[in-house]
C-alpha cells in the first residue's frame, strides 16, 4: 500500500473509531438517565405519600401483569409489553400500610422524552457520520502531502543502482527507510492517543516530529468534540427531567387544581424555551465548526450597530440604565448580523450579573492601534481571575445557579468569540470583583482589510 493509501486508511479508522466511541457514550448516558428516572420516580412517590415518616429501608415491590411469583412471563412478548405499561409500584410504611402507584402515566412521559432525546442523539450521530471522515481527511492533509512527497522520493531512490546511505552529515534518505516509515505510520492506532511515531533515526526526526504534532492536535480535537457532546447531553438532561416532573403533576392533579395547572404550564414553557435556545446555539457552533455559517462582509459603522443594540436593550430590559457613548467614528469590514449578535450577547451577559438599577455602558471608538472597537461595561459583580481564564469555554458559567435561573446556556461567550475570530479581531477583558466588567471587541479597521 502506498503512502497516500495509508493516509486514507488512517482517516477511515479515525472516523470509525470516533463513531463507535460516540455510540457507547450515548448508550451509557441513556442507561444512566433511565435508571435515574426510575429511582427518582420511586423516591418522589414515597416522599409524597409518607412525608417526614419516610425511611430508606421500606419494603418495596413492582407488580407487573403477566409475571408470576417466580418472575417468569406467562404471556406472549406483545402482551408482556402491554403489561409493563400497566405495572404498579407498591411500598409499605413502618406500620405495614400498603401504597400502590400506577406507572402508566410516568412510563408514557418517560417514553415521550426518550424519543426526543433519541432523535437529538440520532441527528448528532448522523452529522458526525457525514462529516467525520471529511474532518479526519482535513486534519491529515499535511500528512497526505508528506506521504506524496515521500512516495516521489521512494520512486527516485528506486532508480539509483546502489541504495543510498546516510553519510552522517545530512545525506539522502533511502527508499528502505521510507518504507519503514510507511509501516510505522500504518501501525499507529487512532484509539490510543498516547502512541507516538518513534523510528530512532536522526534522518527522519523532522518527519517524526511533524507527524507526532499532527496526531496530538488531531486527538485533542476529538477529545474536545467528545467533551462537547457529553456537555450538551448533560445540559439537555435537566430540562427534560423538569418537563417530565411537571407532566406527571399535570396528569395526577393538574386537571382539578388550577394552581398546579398554571405552575406546570409556566415551567414547561420555560424549559421548552431554554431547550430551544440551547439547541439553536449548539447548531450555530456545529455549523461554525464545519464552516457552514455564511457571512457577508461589507463596511459597517459600529456606532450605528451599537445604537440599534442599545435601543433593543432599552425596550427589552427596563430594570437597568443603558448609556451609549460614541467616542469616535469606528468602521470595520464585517457581517452586520453576526457582529450585532456578538454585541447582544455581551449586553445580555452584562444585565445578568448587574443588579437592578445598575449602569450598563455601550461604547464605540478607535484605539491607539487603529482598531475599531465596540465595548460593553457593566457595574455588576465582576469576574474572578480564575473564572476569567475559562469564560470563553463552552458551557462554562462563573455562577452556574444564577446563570441557569436567568436562562443562560453557557454558550453565549463561546459564540461571541467564534464571531470575533472569524472577523480577525480579539477580546480585551478587564474585571474587578464587586466593581464590574468591561468587555472590548477590537476589530481591524475597514481601511486595513484587503
Amino acid at each position: 500500500m502506498n503512502e497516500t493509501g495509508r493516509v486514507t486508511s488512517t482517516a477511515r479508522k479515525i472516523s470509525r473509531s470516533w463513531l463507535w466511541r460516540l455510540f457507547w457514550i450515548f448508550l451509557r448516558m441513556n442507561l444512566v438517565l433511565l435508571i435515574l428516572a426510575a429511582l427518582g420516580f420511586c423516591f418522589y412517590q414515597e416522599r409524597l405519600a409518607l412525608g417526614s415518616q419516610w425511611e430508606p429501608d421500606l419494603q418495596r415491590e413492582l407488580e407487573i401483569e403477566g409475571v408470576d411469583a417466580t418472575g417468569n412471563l406467562r404471556e406472549t412478548a406483545e402482551e408482556a409489553i402491554d403489561s409493563l405499561r400497566g405495572a404498579s409500584y407498591v411500598f409499605y410504611d413502618a406500620d405495614g400500610v400498603r401504597y400502590e402507584v400506577a406507572c402508566r402515566a410516568y412510563v408514557d412521559a418517560v417514553g415521550a422524552a426518550a424519543l426526543v432525546l433519541l432523535a437529538i442523539e440520532a441527528l448528532i450521530f448522523l452529522g458526525q457520520m457525514l462529516s467525520g471522515r471529511k474532518k479526519a481527511r482535513r486534519l491529515l492533509r499535511p500528512l497526505d502531502r508528506m506521504a506524496r512527497a515521500a512516495e516521489l522520493l521512494g520512486r527516485s531512490a528506486g532508480r539509483v543502482e546502489a541504495p543510498p546511505q546516510n553519510d552522517g552529515e545530512g545525506g539522502e534518505v533511502g527508499g528502505e527507510k521510507l518504507h519503514g516509515l510507511e509501516d510505522a505510520i500504518g501501525r499507529i492506532s487512532p484509539e490510543h492517543p498516547e502512541e507516538k511515531l518513534d523510528m530512532g533515526d536522526s534522518d527522519l526526526q523532522g518527519l517524526e516530529d511533524a507527524i507526532n504534532g499532527l496526531l496530538s492536535r488531531m486527538h485533542e480535537a476529538y477529545r474536545q468534540q467528545a467533551q462537547f457532546v457529553s456537555d450538551a447531553s448533560h445540559e439537555l438532561r435537566t430540562p427534560i427531567a423538569v418537563i417530565q416532573g411537571y407532566a406527571g403533576m399535570l396528569d395526577r392533579w393538574g386537571k382539578q387544581d388550577e394552581k398546579v395547572l398554571d405552575e406546570s404550564i409556566a415551567a414547561i414553557k420555560s424549559e421548552a424555551g431554554y431547550m430551544s435556545k440551547l439547541v439553536e446555539q449548539l447548531l450555530f457552533l456545529a455549523r461554525g465548526d464545519t464552516g457552514r455559517n455564511r457571512m457577508e462582509f461589507k463596511e459597517i459603522s459600529l456606532g450605528e450597530l451599537m445604537e440599534e443594540v442599545c435601543e433593543d436593550c432599552r425596550v427589552i430590559d427596563k430594570s437597568h440604565d443603558y448609556r451609549l457613548e460614541k467616542r469616535s467614528e469606528a468602521r470595520c469590514s464585517g457581517d452586520w448580523d453576526m457582529l450585532k449578535q456578538c454585541a447582544r450577547i455581551l449586553a445580555d451577559n452584562a444585565l445578568k450579573y448587574t443588579p437592578q438599577g445598575g449602569l450598563i455602558c455601550l461604547r464605540t471608538y478607535v484605539n491607539a492601534a487603529g482598531e475599531a472597537c465596540l465595548e460593553v461595561q457593566d457595574s455588576g459583580i465582576g469576574v474572578s481571575a480564575e473564572d476569567m481564564q475559562h469564560m470563553f469555554d463552552r458551557f462554562y458559567r462563573s455562577d452556574p445557579a444564577r446563570a441557569r435561573q436567568s436562562g443562560g446556556t453557557g454558550l453565549g461567550l463561546a459564540i461571541a468569540r467564534w464571531i470575533v475570530d472569524r472577523h480577525g479581531g480579539h477580546f480585551e477583558v478587564l474585571s474587578r470583583e464587586g466593581l464590574g466588567t468591561r468587555m472590548t471587541v477590537c476589530l481591524p479597521a475597514a481601511e486595513k482589510i484587503e
